[in-house]
């Protein structure tokens, strides 16, 4: 699903309901116990987490840091060391989705992969409100309509629309 052209900044966070989907397709195939694809599908998302966090801190983040005041709970540090925490956890969930070795799969170590992705989603949950609440809407505040376009125009909108690759 692409979603259509923006017309504000604010609209860029919504990406995240995109990418909550497709955690939601990763934990549909655990509980199908189609470890292959639920493998596959972390890793797609993984790939679409990295992506939008690389452009929030190489586009917005500067942007944001030089012109955003001191927000109670939205300082730009925040962000990226939440950035860095997503990280650490994506690496915890490959961890435990590596120990589940089909045929033989061990309960206890699916179980401690969906208790970690409980902790994960609600982690990020926590994230894509302060970015809803503070982020987004401070940086629709501090640009002006020339670089507002400039940036609609930069940005990925979705997990589907993937940028050029460099050769």
């Amino acid at each position: 699903m692409t979603l259509s052209q923006p017309k504000s900044l604010l609209e860029l966070n919504e990406i995240h309901r995109e990418i909550e989907d497709m955690f939601y397709w990763h934990q549909a195939a655990l509980l199908k116990a189609d470890f292959t694809a639920a493998k596959n599908l972390l890793k797609e998302y993984e790939e679409v987490v990295l992506n939008h966090m690389k452009e929030e801190e190489d586009i917005l983040l500067p942007l944001y840091r030089e012109r955003a005041g001191n927000i109670r709970g939205g300082d730009a540090d925040i962000f990226v060391l939440e950035h860095k925490k997503i990280l650490e956890w994506l690496g915890r969930l490959k961890l435990r989705l590596s120990r589940l070795n089909p045929p033989n799969v061990d309960t206890k170590n699916l179980i401690a992969l969906l208790d970690d992705e409980a902790h994960f989603k609600k982690f990020i949950e926590h994230h894509t409100l302060r970015e809803n609440r503070i982020f987004y809407p401070e940086i629709e505040r501090i640009v002006n309509e020339k670089e507002k376009g400039y940036l609609l125009r930069l940005l990925t909108f979705s997990p589907e629309e993937k940028p050029p690759t460099k050769a």
